[in-house]
């Protein structure tokens, strides 16, 4: 007869308390702040010098197409364009 689900468990919960871990234990550690700064100067940076950091948001079909062909035209990567959008509309707002 096929071994019950609570026998299976009981099986494993035993082998668990006896048995050594095969796999080391990983060590946690506290990052510090120069380990934190590591993180902040791997990302690129903007023309004016400041960091860049990641955006995402859902747009239309019609508006990523645009926003791919004007990429395209221009001879520039997708996120120029974004940026250079972003820029000029809060240029406008100010």
């Amino acid at each position: 007869m096929a071994e019950s689900l609570k026998e299976r468990q009981a099986r494993m919960a035993e082998k668990l308390k006896t048995e050594a871990p095969k796999t080391p234990l990983q060590e946690v550690n506290p990052v510090t702040e120069a380990e934190s700064n590591k993180t902040t100067q791997n990302n690129p940076v903007a023309a004016d010098g400041s960091e860049l950091v990641q955006l995402n948001c859902k747009v239309s079909k019609r508006l990523l197409k645009g926003v791919r062909q004007s990429a395209l035209d221009q001879d520039k990567e997708i996120r120029d364009v974004v940026r250079e959008a972003l820029e000029e509309y809060l240029a406008k707002r100010t």
